[in-house]
């Protein structure tokens, strides 16, 4: 994925609405869009989920990460996660990411990680959980591979991975989905995990919506002003002092 620079004018470029989550800044008569690196985080009540046969489910095996590092460079070589990272680089994030999570390097992989079959065997997708250093269960990685997404794999290998945890007293599953992602965000939301908010967060909202209140009153759209005030109101009371400027 690259960003995006669009031509335009410099008074084009103030009206210009602005996405969640992205930079938007004016350059040699461009506007240039690229993605935050902010992660959000996520946590879900562990409770028993039905799981469907949409594939085979079944524990990680570790001889395997070779097929692990290729289909995590397929599953996010063209996301907003690695926006303008040269080929070459993501494959090496892919490699350490697979090797660094078996050696531990991020905490203590779980047992109740999980990865997708198809009928031949090959490899699908990935649920990778560990246990941080504060002994909170995260989950580390998900993905499914671009021709088998939307079709329930990913919620299988994740409700999979919640049994086991219900079963051992795991009472929460931690996880992060990336700010511009938002297919990420749907599938976190719809599955049942909610955000948990942090400063940057709570700040980049509410300046979201005082830029674009601004925005509305300069071109006259003044349909939905009111809610939209409301919202930057409601952001602003869960600043901390020193975020406000």
């Amino acid at each position: 994925m690259k960003h995006q620079r669009i031509p335009m004018t410099i008074e084009e470029y103030e009206l210009l609405e602005h996405p969640f989550g992205y930079k938007v800044e004016y350059w040699d008569g461009h506007t240039v869009i690229t993605p935050r690196d902010n992660p959000i985080t996520t946590q879900l009540a562990v409770t028993e989920r039905a799981v469907s046969p949409a594939c085979r489910i079944v524990p990680l095996d570790p001889a395997r990460q070779q097929e692990m590092i290729e289909a995590f460079f397929a599953a996010f070589h063209d996301t907003v996660e690695f926006c303008d990272w040269y080929g070459h680089k993501i494959h090496e994030h892919a490699e350490n990411n697979i090797k660094n999570y078996f050696a531990g390097k991020r905490g203590e992989p779980h047992p109740a990680s999980v990865m997708a079959l198809a009928e031949d065997g090959n490899l699908l997708g990935l649920a990778l959980l560990l246990t941080d250093e504060d002994g909170n269960v995260c989950l580390d990685l998900l993905y499914v591979l671009p021709a088998w997404q939307r079709r329930k794999i990913a919620n299988n290998m994740v409700a999979t991975a919640v049994n086991s945890l219900h079963q051992i007293g795991v009472e929460t599953l931690t996880s992060t989905y990336h700010i511009c992602n938002e297919a990420s965000r749907c599938w976190h939301h719809a599955f049942g995990f909610e955000d948990v908010y942090d400063q940057m967060y709570i700040r980049l909202k509410y300046s979201w919506y005082r830029n674009e209140i601004w925005r509305r009153e300069k071109l006259g759209l003044t349909d939905g002003l009111d809610a939209l005030k409301q919202e930057r109101d409601r952001w602003c009371a869960q600043l901390d002092e020193r975020w406000r400027y």
